[in-house]
């Protein structure tokens, strides 16, 4: 929306403002539920953690954005991290999950403590204020009053 519009049918004005609210979740919202979780990959998993039998990768791992996915449906986001598993030291695991096998994983010896990133994400998303905020400044820049 370029300019304010005037609406004489609630229809239209629900319609319009659903779709609003659609394109403001699959762009600001999700770019800050982004932030979030790549800050708690850095806090959670890379800065307590170490590897000692694989080689953490350079790109296309949980911290990467474009591994972080969004669908919206009925005006509720729903984020997936889908950085897929790599073969390493023979792993019987493949292709997506990766994000949730590291969030609750524990294996003694190796990996003393699961390092559980997106659920502190969801927690940080539930205690703040920045979803919103996020939200708020998306239906701003779409000409919506918003206080």
């Amino acid at each position: 929306m370029s300019r304010k519009t005037t609406y004489d049918d609630i229809n239209l004005l629900l319609k319009d403002l659903k779709s609003d609210i659609e394109d403001v979740l699959m762009d600001e919202v999700l770019d800050e539920v982004k932030e979030i979780e790549i800050s708690h990959v850095e806090d959670d998993v890379f800065s307590v953690y170490s590897p000692r039998v694989y080689k953490r990768r350079t790109f296309d791992g949980i911290d990467d954005p474009n591994n972080i996915i969004g669908e919206v449906r009925n005006m509720v986001l729903e984020v997936d991290n889908v950085a897929e598993f790599t073969n390493w030291n023979g792993s019987a695991k493949r292709g997506t999950g990766l994000a949730e096998f590291i969030n609750i994983y524990e294996y003694p010896g190796i990996i003393d403590q699961s390092r559980p990133f997106l659920d502190n994400t969801i927690v940080e998303i539930e205690r703040t204020d920045s979803v919103e905020n996020a939200l708020a400044r998306g239906l701003i820049k779409r000409n919506y009053d918003v206080y």
